[in-house]
């Protein structure tokens, strides 16, 4: 006959037991649903942050490849090293400094995005990997995409893409201007040239591209005599200012139709 002691003694070990197994069977179940929980909103995450910035928060690992992935794409397509004070800025760039922009090759389904910027005096646009500096040459690029520009190619030369349809494209080339200064000759030291910046713009039909004179009148004559009331009317209603590429776009992509091409 069993000592009554020694039969409550294992009981209470068997209570205990099952006490711990459930206690850690719970922490399971909690463990279970937190890392269900963490990974739906990693999920959500992942669905909401842009692709960039899933990038930039990458591993180091994938850092290293990217930059070695820029590496591989300036050796196979031949970029031309250039000589650089250090900064890709200045009066003969195009931005303040360098922005980021997708960049499509020519004949070629290889794309990479970079900080670029567009040299407007040389006229291409130049980056920088590691500690070196490149350039974009017009034959070796299909377009460079910033967040509110975009140049395509034409003719082996850089355009800034304002407006585009199946019947014409609005295109605007950037350069600068030398300018000389006034000085008195014999009293004076003559002064070093000064650049300011300037664009021009285009119509490009048919593979045929023709400067368009940047004022009221000009803009207005590229359209049928029949519309030129109404365009007018639209101009002064919209407050379209041919300045401003936005209402250009807007301005060409509504009456698309009553150009005189």
């Amino acid at each position: 006959m069993s000592d009554p002691e020694s039969t409550h003694d294992v009981k209470q070990q068997i209570n205990k037991i099952e006490k711990t197994n459930l206690i850690l069977d719970m922490k399971l179940i909690d463990e279970f649903y937190y890392l269900g929980y963490m990974k739906s909103k990693i999920i959500i995450l992942l669905l909401i942050l842009p692709i960039d910035l899933l990038i930039a928060q990458n591993s180091q690992g994938n850092v290293t490849n990217s930059i070695a992935l820029l590496q591989n794409i300036i050796n196979d397509v031949n970029l031309e090293k250039i000589e650089s004070s250090g900064e890709i800025d200045g009066s003969f760039y195009f931005f303040k400094s360098p922005e980021d922009a997708n960049i499509q090759l020519l004949d070629s389904d290889r794309a990479f995005r970079t900080k670029v910027n567009y040299n407007l005096r040389k006229e291409y646009f130049e980056f920088k990997s590691g500690e070196d500096f490149y350039n974009l040459t017009s034959d070796k690029v299909e377009s460079v995409v910033f967040l509110n520009n975009q140049f395509i190619v034409f003719n082996s030369k850089f355009y800034e893409l304002i407006s585009e349809n199946e019947y014409f494209k609005i295109l605007k080339s950037h350069y600068v201007e030398a300018i000389e200064p006034k000085y008195q000759p014999g009293i004076e030291d003559k002064p070093n040239l000064r650049y300011r910046k300037a664009n021009m713009l285009n119509l490009l039909v048919n593979s045929k591209i023709n400067q368009i004179k940047t004022n009221k009148k000009a803009i207005i004559s590229l359209f049928k005599k029949s519309k030129q009331k109404e365009i007018k009317s639209f101009m002064k209603t919209e407050k379209i200012s041919i300045r401003d590429k936005n209402d250009l776009d807007k301005l060409f992509t509504f009456f698309k139709k009553d150009l005189m091409l």
